[in-house]
């Protein structure tokens, strides 16, 4: 029995490849930002992290790519193993808001009511994609280096970068502030992959990978623990 190769893969999913993917990341950078629950969060940067290699491939050795995508498979592992043991058993919200208090705090447009913490990440996401237009759309804008007939490595870029500034700016807890942060560090990523393909740069950024998770997993449990002892003082 023939298992796919790594190219047997990539001809599966041509067909993403390309502005398809880069659409794709648009839609995913946006739910990160957007969700308020962190399961949802986190299975649109599983969703990220597969799109984005397919990316990947188009920068570097297909090997190189495939351990990209191991990387955000086991950081996603981390971020998902860590929400689990905190929330196992336990009504906790790691993403830094309730309902009751979103519902106090909310804006009132007419006889629409959009919670507070939602209008923030809103207003965020049309700030991204507003700059992202402007230096695409009305500059022209090409990061140096990047070859000229990738335009959409370039659109996807700028869009992971916007997006996850949005997300670090407007979250409220360590764990949506973490997956922003992510988000971002793929863009750049990206974009270090087209100007150094050599495999030191690369396992440097997988160990960053790492230590961001890991990280995150630390802030995210203390979090918890200072929720929850603010809890039991009230």
């Amino acid at each position: 029995m023939n298992f796919p190769t790594i190219f047997d893969w990539l001809d599966y999913f041509s067909f993403l490849r390309g502005y398809p993917a880069t659409w794709i990341l648009l839609g995913t950078g946006m739910l990160i930002v957007l969700f308020l629950d962190w399961r949802l969060s986190l299975l649109a940067l599983i969703v990220q992290y597969l799109v984005t290699s397919l990316l990947f491939f188009d920068l570097l050795n297909p090997q190189l790519a495939f351990i990209k995508l191991f990387t955000g498979m086991f950081v996603c592992l981390i971020l998902y193993w860590t929400a689990r043991q905190i929330t196992y058993g336990h009504k906790v919200n790691l993403n830094g808001f309730t309902w009751r208090s979103t519902s106090m705090n909310a804006i009132h447009l007419g006889s629409l009511s959009i919670p507070r913490v939602l209008a923030e990440r809103i207003v965020g996401i049309l700030v991204a994609l507003l700059l992202v237009g402007i230096l695409v759309g009305g500059f022209s804008f090409s990061l140096p280096g990047l070859p000229t007939k990738m335009s959409y490595t370039n659109l996807a870029i700028l869009l992971l970068i916007c997006l996850g500034t949005a997300g670090v700016i407007t979250g409220r807890a360590p764990l949506p502030i973490g997956m922003s942060v992510l988000t971002f560090l793929s863009g750049f990523e990206l974009y270090l992959a087209a100007l150094d393909q050599s495999t030191r740069t690369l396992a440097l950024l997988a160990a960053l990978n790492f230590i961001v998770a890991l990280v995150i997993s630390y802030l995210t449990q203390r979090y918890y623990a200072n929720t929850l002892v603010a809890v039991n003082n009230e």
